[in-house]
């Protein structure tokens, strides 16, 4: 995530030299923009793959079917110790009524691993909790049943944390799309009225 801020501070800082330098050397700054379109692309299909990549030494395969009647996020938490505070989070989707979900995510050493179902105002619908150690795991997501309130405040929390981090990566990657926009088009002369801008 932070190379992706990263990115758009410079590419708003050649956009930023730009405006400033406009009407001098142009053959500089077309090299200038050039290198900030490369370096914005290489950016975020680096970090779209290095994201999915995460390799997994002892994957644990998630097949989750949502039999309520909202759309749920699936998250899956895998603890490292029992203080709940070494945790991993992983996102996998939001599941419509009746769809399935098919997804995995890394399980080494962990103590335990809950399989989190949220709704759109974030109220915990669904809380598995497994101990096993398996390599593959099938949840049917039903009505809501008893669940332990502690628990559900550590899932609340940190998914929410979760939530936070997917959506400053999505506003920083649109970010940074938006700014490699905008120096292709000041790369092109656009004809605008007989004035070329």
């Amino acid at each position: 995530m932070r190379i992706l801020l990263f990115c758009a501070f410079l590419l708003s800082i050649i956009l930023l030299i730009d405006f400033i330098w406009r009407t001098k050397r142009k053959t500089g700054l077309r090299f200038l923009k050039a290198f900030g379109i490369l370096i914005g692309f290489l950016t975020i299909g680096l970090y779209s793959i290095i994201d999915d990549s995460f390799g997994a030494s002892t994957p644990v395969n998630v097949l989750t079917e949502n039999l309520t009647d909202e759309n749920l996020k699936i998250y899956t938490i895998a603890f490292w110790r029992n203080n709940w505070s070494g945790n991993f989070v992983t996102f996998n989707k939001e599941l419509k009524p009746n769809e399935k979900s098919d997804f995995w995510f890394e399980n080494d050493g962990t103590d335990e691993f809950w399989v989190v179902g949220k709704n759109k105002n974030d109220d915990i619908k669904f809380l598995e909790i497994v101990r096993e150690k398996k390599g593959e795991f099938f949840f049917a997501i039903t009505g809501n049943k008893k669940i332990d309130s502690e628990k559900i405040q550590i899932a609340k929390d940190l998914t929410f944390r979760t939530d936070k981090s997917e959506r400053i990566v999505k506003y920083a990657t649109w970010t940074n799309i938006v700014l490699i926009g905008l120096l292709i088009m000041s790369l092109i002369k656009i004809k605008t009225g007989g004035n070329n801008v």
